[in-house]
């Protein structure tokens, strides 16, 4: 390794930005999509159509969260876990309710679909989503806190990393 790197430089070569999360996130993204083409739906479910009902909601909720997050984003949106160089510090709208609400919509989103299509192949897909994205923060906020300015301090104040009162 070339000796005249800095330690910035050095972060980016033993870090990268995180692609291997985003194509793991792309790849959880098409077997949501195949559970919808290729799963099949269960149509003899007791309260199917309040089940139904619920899953519309919670993909509409969840819709609605990730394109509040990415509002409150705006030019600086990025699927990689590492910030962009000059990130501020976000904490306003959903970011006051979990640390990321986009994975947080993305989640109900997809468990919702799932629920409103009586798909338990699109709903296994959700719970997968759930684990990704717990494994996912738990790398990204690591470099949020060495690369965000007082996001160490926001972390402590907002305590839900993805589902209020659960995770």
């Amino acid at each position: 390794m070339p000796e005249n790197l800095s330690d910035n430089d050095l972060d980016s070569v033993h870090e990268g930005r995180g692609g291997a999360w985003v194509v793991g996130q792309a790849l959880l993204f098409g077997l949501f999509l195949g559970s919808l083409i290729w799963g099949e739906s269960v149509d003899d479910l007791p309260g199917l159509v309040v089940i139904q009902i619920v899953g519309l909601a919670l993909a509409l909720i969840g819709a609605a969260m990730s394109g509040w997050a990415a509002v409150h984003h705006g030019t600086r949106l990025t699927p990689f876990p590492k910030p962009t160089e000059g990130m501020p510090l976000i904490d306003s709208g959903p970011y006051r309710i979990v640390r990321h609400p986009m994975y947080t919509g993305i989640i109900a989103f997809v468990l919702g679909v799932g629920l409103a299509y009586a798909n338990l192949a699109t709903v296994l897909t959700g719970i997968a989503f759930i684990v990704f994205f717990m494994a996912k923060t738990g790398e990204e906020e690591d470099m949020l806190i060495r690369n965000v300015p007082g996001y160490r301090e926001y972390r402590s104040s907002v305590h839900w990393r993805l589902i209020p009162y659960v995770m």
